[in-house]
């Protein structure tokens, strides 16, 4: 199981990946249980709207590009309890990162997973928490 930021995957859907480390990750994520947070798919779906006004993909393209999600397999959890705001807040400011960020540190340390991620920050973070990241 892998924990997978939605920045990483939304840049694969869109062919911004660029060639490197990356390259290789893709192979083992469509091999593995994939672990997200529950705001996952609307990340994703907020990224291929933004493409679409950025006129980086056409409306018509949306659908076809999201279909390409189905085959793996991909698991949210549930949502932040009401009671774990706070903490919540708290955990993303002392790690400089957004709450929605943080939710993926959070999940890939409280399960002892690997954090898929090319984003700087949920990087440093992930790493000053002894998470492993990928790709390496």
């Amino acid at each position: 199981m892998i924990v997978v930021d939605a920045s990483l995957f939304a840049a694969w859907l869109l062919n911004e990946s660029r060639p490197g480390p990356e390259d290789a990750l893709w192979d083992r994520l469509a091999a593995e249980t994939l672990i997200v947070p529950s705001h996952w798919p609307n990340e994703i779906a907020n990224a291929l709207r933004r493409a679409v006004q950025m006129k980086r993909l056409r409306a018509d393209e949306i659908e076809p590009v999201a279909e390409r999600i189905r085959p793996f397999d991909v698991n949210l959890v549930p949502p932040t309890a009401i009671d774990d705001i706070g903490r919540l807040a708290s955990d993303a400011l002392s790690n400089d990162l957004s709450a929605y960020d943080m939710l993926y540190v959070r999940l890939a340390k409280e399960r002892q997973l690997p954090l898929a991620t090319v984003d700087r920050a949920m990087r440093a973070a992930a790493q000053h928490l002894k998470i492993a990241v990928l790709p390496a």
